[in-house]
């Protein structure tokens, strides 16, 4: 009887879990590999909530097998090769001059044609709707996950991960201290800034609306795909908005109760180097050591930006730990490293340490309380990235000053924003010399003032109620529980234009206004009407008045003769 109670009261604990199991399909982006380390990150911890996760991704594309996920091939326009070879073209062209967003919108059309690809595919199609989801994810950096969970009849959520608080979320955002994506803006704004803010949002705004928008719209029609729905509305229907920033590192803004921060998925504590990198840092205790990555994505720099890091680098007193591909700068340094690849995570580990400077190699000394943990290696001195978001979160989580070299997308808005912080210096690819780089990495690692922020943000972004990712899965699983958390959506998306800005009420106003107005303009003239009749007659001359004195053809002409003659 007591095995049989205490079995009863564990399956009574397992309920809630067993109840929140569900299947979900994760549509994420057909490049940038990056961006799929965070949903596979995402996959296991579902997993461990015991969810089927279940990746949509395109046949030759290379994701290793994995008991967290399974896979739904479809026939795309890239496989991982072909993939790769067109975003490496991309970069190249904007080291050759050619317009970023340009090559950022051929980026966006190749997204809606691997999305006509996927829709059209009746057999795809029809696989997926057989498995019955639960919740489909989407990135909205590949937008035809809203049109497919059109199609499956599913709930969706967003999952972006990139930075950027899309204004499609809906949420205020007054732009006298809210910069838009790619201004460059912080929320200290003079009036030109928020001249340039607001123009910057009209011109996305336009974009989103009349290019990027109408493109699914399109393939929605050529499938005639029903219930009919504009893509505009189904971004809006979203249940949930999870954004890849963090307080720590964004400017306050409002925002509503549907859209969750779960910055720094990718960040965790150092796991010990592998036997040659530690060797490595064993030999750079006396001025430490610089890491340098460029991301995943960028594989090639252009001939003279690596000649340029690499003079810069060759001129500091630290070892360089550089992740590189590609022919070699002739002016390489003895003191840098290339690799083909490195823990970045591990050695970035710095987060808990007191750097004093290089006189002092003895501070050691970690921050207490919840989240904290003692880090690496306290030879990092700095890491010069491309503003990828995460390596920043990784920089920021070890409380590394970065000096970040911005090249596409969201890395200008990351810098902007480390820069503002006080985390690190941001320099133009464009306009930057050896001299400028070289600069920068002196004072970034000399100044102190720059780790220190680096902590403080470290500090800052650890002190919150778990980790990123089990903030992720308590909402995802939050929406499963609760059927889509309708009450956590707000009235925005049911209100017209006009009702949003209050254009009725500001009319309303108006003519009330000019109602009040035109009424004291008759009380007035009646009061002057009134006046003028309770007046004594005045004696007139031809009809006329000249200050009180007949005026017209008469003898007197209107005027007082002098009294100078009667005095006489």
């Amino acid at each position: 009887m007591k095995a049989l109670y205490l079995f009863a009261t564990l399956l009574w604990c397992l309920a809630p879990s067993f109840s929140w199991a569900a299947k979900i399909v994760v549509v994420p982006p057909i490049m940038f590999e990056s961006h799929l380390y965070i949903f596979k990150t995402l996959a296991s911890a579902l997993h461990a909530e015991g969810h089927d996760t279940v990746f949509l991704v395109s046949e030759g594309r290379e994701v290793p097998p994995s008991n967290h996920y399974r896979l739904q091939r479809y026939p795309g326009i890239f496989n991982s090769t072909s993939a790769d070879n067109f975003l490496q073209s991309k970069v190249h062209n904007i080291f050759s001059g050619r317009l970023t967003p340009l090559e950022l919108f051929d980026i966006l059309d190749h997204y809606s044609q691997n999305c006509d690809a996927v829709v059209g595919s009746t057999f795809v199609m029809e696989q997926l709707k057989q498995e019955h989801f639960d919740l489909l994810l989407v990135d909205p950096n590949e937008m035809c996950g809203f049109v497919i969970a059109h199609i499956l009849g599913v709930q969706y959520a967003v999952f972006s991960t990139g930075l950027w608080y899309p204004a499609e979320v809906g949420a205020p955002a007054p732009l006298s201290y809210v910069p838009e994506f790619n201004s460059l803006l912080t929320d200290h704004m003079s009036l030109w800034q928020r001249v340039a803010n607001t123009a910057v949002y009209l011109v996305s705004r336009f974009g989103v609306q009349f290019l990027v928008l109408p493109k699914y719209d399109r393939i929605m029609r050529k499938y005639n795909i029903q219930p009919s729905v504009s893509m505009h509305d189904l971004v809006q229907s979203s249940r949930l908005w999870m954004l890849c920033t963090d307080m720590a590192l964004e400017f306050p803004r409002p925002t509503l109760p549907h859209v969750v921060y779960v910055g720094g998925i990718l960040t965790k504590p150092p796991n010990p180097l592998p036997q040659d990198f530690e060797s490595w840092v064993k030999d750079t205790d006396e001025h430490g050591f610089v890491v340098v990555s460029f991301g995943a994505g960028v594989k090639y720099l252009s001939e003279d930006i690596a000649q340029k890091l690499a003079g810069a680098l060759s001129r500091l007193p630290q070892r360089v730990i550089w992740r590189f591909s590609g022919v070699p700068p002739p002016n390489l340094g003895n003191n840098t490293k290339l690799v083909d690849w490195m823990p970045q995570n591990d050695l970035l580990a710095s987060s808990a340490l007191d750097y004093r400077g290089d006189e002092d190699k003895t501070a050691d000394i970690e921050p207490r309380g919840r989240g904290f943990r003692r880090a690496g290696h306290s030879n990092t001195r700095a890491f010069l990235s491309h503003g990828g978001l995460n390596s920043i979160y990784e920089a920021m989580y070890h409380g590394v000053p970065v000096v970040g070299v911005p090249l596409f997308g969201d890395h200008y808005d990351t810098m902007t924003r480390v820069q503002a912080k006080g985390m690190g210096i941001m320099l133009e690819w464009k306009r930057m010399s050896e001299e400028d780089l070289h600069t920068a990495m002196v004072n970034v690692i000399m100044n102190k003032r720059y780790r220190e922020r680096a902590q403080l943000l470290s500090q800052i972004h650890k002190d919150q109620p778990g980790h990123p990712v089990s903030r992720a899965v308590y909402w995802i699983n939050y929406i499963l529980r609760h059927h889509g958390a309708e009450h956590l959506r707000s009235a925005v998306y049911e209100i017209p234009t006009y009702q949003y800005f209050l254009l009725d009420v500001a009319l309303v106003i108006g003519a009330g206004m000019l109602l009040i107005g035109y009424l004291f303009y008759r009380i007035g003239k009646c009061i002057q009407s009134g006046i003028g009749r309770g007046s004594p007659p005045v004696e007139k001359a031809n009809g006329h008045c000249h200050n009180g004195i007949p005026n017209g053809k008469h003898k007197r002409n209107g005027h007082v003769r002098s009294t100078e003659k009667k005095l006489k």
